[in-house]
């Protein structure tokens, strides 16, 4: 069986939508005028109603738009200054990644900091742990190469 046509609006002609839109709006209308009295009386109960005073009656809503107007120029000049500052970097550095990490140092370096010997340090690179103990001015003192199941010294 087909449906009625008052189920498939595809097959209605323009002139019976604009009709059914019209009374749907109007009905709407009149289910919202029928709620105005609860309405209003949570509107007094909320302060709504001083809202309504200071906003609509004494013009309170041009200093609303006149600082709308202020915030979306701040918003305009910031994004705008962010947008440049991309721009700039785009032109300069392009799609080159210029950064780069710090070269990891050499056993000789480690071993100069540590006070240690080169073949030492190596050993510690090798070993799973370590226990390394620190003098008053954070220098490392001792270095003890402990195996695993080792429990740590105190």
């Amino acid at each position: 069986m087909k449906p009625p046509i008052i189920n498939r609006a595809d097959l209605q002609t323009l002139q019976h939508r604009t009709v059914s839109g019209v009374l749907t709006l109007v009905f709407w209308a009149i289910w919202i005028y029928l709620w105005l009295p609860l309405l209003a009386l949570l509107a007094w109960m909320l302060g709504i109603q001083q809202a309504y005073k200071y906003m609509i009656v004494l013009n309170g809503y041009q200093e609303v738009l006149r600082l709308l107007g202020i915030y979306t120029l701040v918003i305009l000049l910031m994004g705008g200054g962010l947008a440049v500052w991309a721009t700039y970097n785009i032109l300069r550095y392009g799609d080159l990644e210029r950064r780069s990490g710090k070269p990891a140092p050499t056993v000789e370096e480690i071993a100069r900091y540590s006070r240690q010997g080169p073949l030492a340090v190596r050993s510690w690179q090798k070993a799973q742990r370590l226990y390394v103990t620190h003098d008053e001015k954070g220098s490392v003192a001792h270095v003890e190469i402990l195996t695993v199941g080792t429990p740590v010294p105190r």
